[in-house]
């Protein structure tokens, strides 16, 4: 027994021993290659207090960005062991992420599944050469033509929030009411985005939600395992590529592929255009393509569920926390409500007049720049990358990373950053190139950006036009600390009451 405890304590100890020398080694990458890095721990590298639940990764990226010494134009990082690479510089990120796309066309944030093609074969995971022929095909959908056709249904479903937001005046005496106004902007984009992506009308502000509202509501579950898993996601995405449990949409795989064949069987049999996503798709099944792949179902599938998943958390977060900064600067939520009334001049909300109130769009700018619903760009090298003018050679495979927590931040850039002030995008031709990229930048950005623009102005309009929202004492909105993508901890909860137009 003795001999065996004995033996035991010597292998702990020279496991350890091992394990030490190979942390050290491996946490000396960036110093050997000349790049500047800051300290680190042994087992979490740089981010023991994402790891930890102490503060969401994107905001950690951007606490190393203001860490490192001033003028650096990268930084090397750490999770764990593995190197990362963090720009600094807006005109290294112009050179690697536009004029270098060709060597960093990838994202290093995306699934590669085989087991699961709509995680996989969707234009944010997918890779070149499949990724430009994806993008050329889908880009007639999000035409200004298109958007004009989509505003009405983004209109339909701004006077279900308003009339959402008039009901909870029923039988309440007070002059003004509490209101978690997430849960309201999140019901609002999912009427949008599932008509939108899925062809399917939806009426999430019902009393009994709908069917699709409660199910989609837990494919952005906010508990431990879901923050694990899209965190490993995040970071170190091969540990996904044999996975037999984790997929794109969970467990609600086969309800929305459900949904998704007898919307596609509708809209074929009835040869109806609405002017969504889901007449693109129905042209693209039957077309005669010759690209790198056949657009059969899974991967028609796989793009009406990215629309879905990435235009409506966004949108409902940007909304939110517009609410909030308003609420707590009176004077520039007065100032938006009279541009507001002003542009209606009592009259229906039109796609022009919406075009024409540049306060309103102002706020949304300065809303992405605090808030930005994705904080972290991803690229990776497809091949050994030398920076431009210097010696440094970024390997084949490395992650290379973005954090506009930090670079939004960043006083060089944004004078005051701390402050709300939306005059700030009053010409956005003053803004430096790659300082602003809530949207990303380079071939990969968002092609739904104009549609998450409007559908969140339309319906920050119906809120604000007969509304006033003030601070709820007894709530502060703050960043969730899991999970990479934004969204508020405890929700948004604000004060709101009726206010007279005349």
């Amino acid at each position: 027994m003795q001999f065996s405890i004995a033996a035991l304590i010597t292998s702990i100890c020279a496991l350890c021993g091992i394990f030490f020398i190979w942390a050290k080694w491996k946490l000396t990458y960036w110093q050997r290659r000349g790049v500047p890095t800051l300290p680190t721990n042994l087992f979490f590298g740089n981010f023991a207090d994402s790891i930890c639940g102490r503060i969401s990764p994107g905001w950690l990226l951007g606490r190393l960005y203001s860490q490192a010494e001033p003028g650096s134009k990268f930084l090397g990082i750490y999770i764990f062991q593995q190197p990362f690479f963090l720009l600094r510089d807006p005109q290294l990120i112009k050179q690697m992420f536009i004029k270098d796309f060709n060597v960093f066309s990838g994202r290093y944030f995306a699934p590669k599944n085989s087991r699961d093609r709509i995680g996989t074969q969707n234009l944010f995971s997918i890779d070149n050469p499949e990724w430009q022929h994806l993008r050329h095909k889908l880009s007639p959908a999000f035409s200004s033509g298109k958007l004009k056709g989509l505003f009405g249904l983004m209109v339909e479903s701004s006077e279900s929030l308003a009339t959402h937001l008039e009901n909870q005046f029923k039988n309440h005496s007070g002059g003004r009411k509490c209101i978690e106004v997430k849960d309201a902007t999140t019901r609002y984009t999912t009427d949008i985005i599932s008509s939108l992506a899925f062809g399917v009308h939806t009426n999430s502000f019902e009393k009994s939600a709908s069917e699709f509202y409660t199910r989609s509501r837990q494919l952005f579950a906010d508990d431990l395992i879901s923050a694990i898993a899209i965190f490993c996601l995040g970071f170190f995405p091969r540990v996904f590529e044999h996975c037999l449990f984790t997929t794109f949409l969970g467990q609600q795989t086969t309800y929305f592929k459900n949904m998704f064949r007898s919307s596609m069987k509708a809209r074929e049999d009835t040869k109806s255009e609405r002017g969504d996503i889901m007449d693109t798709l129905v042209k693209l099944r039957h077309e005669n393509d010759d690209g790198p792949f056949k657009f059969d179902e899974e991967t028609l599938m796989a793009q009406s569920c990215l629309f879905f998943v990435a235009g409506l958390e966004t949108s409902a977060t940007t909304m939110a926390f517009a609410l909030w900064e308003l609420a707590k600067s009176p004077d520039i939520q007065d100032r938006v409500r009279n541009e507001i009334i002003e542009k209606l001049e009592g009259g229906e909300l039109t796609y022009e007049k919406v075009k024409q109130m540049n306060y309103l769009m102002q706020i949304i700018s300065e809303t992405l720049r605090i808030y930005p619903p994705a904080p972290i760009l991803d690229r990776v090298s497809n091949r050994d990358y030398q920076i431009p003018g210097t010696d440094v050679i970024i390997e084949r495979g490395t992650p290379v990373y973005v954090a506009l927590p930090g670079i939004h931040m960043d006083p060089d850039y944004f004078p005051n950053p701390e402050e709300f002030d939306p005059d700030r995008f009053k010409d956005e031709r003053n803004l430096k190139s790659c300082t602003y990229m809530p949207f990303g930048e380079g071939p990969r950005i968002c092609i739904g950006m104009r549609v998450g623009s409007l559908q969140t102005a339309v319906g920050l309009i119906r809120m604000l036009q007969n509304y006033r929202f003030s601070v709820n004492p007894s709530h502060e909105a703050r960043v969730c600390r899991r999970g990479i993508f934004l969204k508020p901890e405890d929700g948004v909860h604000l004060y709101y009451e009726k206010i007279s137009n005349s």
